[in-house]
C-alpha cells in the first residue's frame, strides 16, 4: 500500500543537479568538438588523458541526474528511499528519532531530514523541500522524538528534546 506522502529535494537541489549536469555535458562537448577539430595535434598521451577526462564528466552528468531522481516515500509502517541506483527501505521500528539540517551553499539552503536510531546514532540524511517539511515534520513527529545537537557539526552532542540538559552547578570553594 502506497501512501501518498512523497518527499523530493527542493527547488534548489534540483537546479544545481541541472547544472552540474548540463555543465559537465557542456565540458565534454567542448572537448570532443576539441579534440576533433584537431586531430593532428594530438598525442596518444593526450587521447588517454582526454578519456580520463571524460569518464569523469559522464560520472558527474549521472550525478546530476540522480540528484533529480532522488525522494522518499512513506509506505505503511516503512520510510522508502530511491535514488538512481538504490532502494532503501527503512523500518520505522528501527528508528527512535529525528531531526532536521539545514545545509547552506552560496546562499541557497538545502534542507534534510536526519533520522537516528535508539543509541542516537545518525542512520541517514534524507532531502526535503521546504514546501514539504511540514508535512514530513508532523508525520514523523507523531512517530518519532525531537533529536537535538547541543555540540557543533564536528563534535556533535546528540539528545531527545523532551530530555532535560545536563545541568552544570557552580561549585564555590
Amino acid at each position: 500500500m502506497q501512501n501518498d506522502l512523497v518527499f523530493k529535494a527542493g527547488f534548489g537541489k534540483r537546479t544545481l543537479g541541472w547544472l552540474v549536469c548540463l555543465g559537465a555535458a557542456g565540458a565534454l562537448v567542448a572537448m570532443i568538438y576539441g579534440i576533433y577539430t584537431h586531430p593532428e595535434n594530438q598525442i596518444p598521451s593526450e587521447l588517454w588523458s582526454a578519456a580520463a577526462i571524460a569518464v569523469f564528466l559522464i560520472g558527474l552528468m549521472v550525478a546530476g541526474i540522480g540528484i533529480q531522481n532522488v525522494h522518499w516515500s512513506i509506505e505503511s509502517e516503512n520510510i522508502v528511499y530511491r535514488g538512481l541506483f538504490i532502494k532503501k527501505t527503512i523500518p520505522i521500528s528501527n528508528l527512535a528519532g529525528f531531526g532536521q539540517m539545514i545545509v547552506s551553499v552560496v546562499l541557497i539552503p538545502f534542507q534534510h531530514v536526519d533520522l537516528y536510531d535508539h543509541q542516537l546514532m545518525h542512520l541517514v540524511r534524507l532531502p526535503v523541500s521546504f514546501k514539504d517539511w511540514p508535512k514530513a515534520e508532523a508525520w514523523l513527529a507523531e512517530r518519532l522524538r525531537y533529536v537535538v545537537n547541543d555540540g557543533s557539526h564536528i563534535l556533535p552532542k546528540y539528545r531527545f528534546a523532551d530530555t532535560p540538559k545536563p545541568s552544570r552547578q557552580r561549585l564555590d570553594i
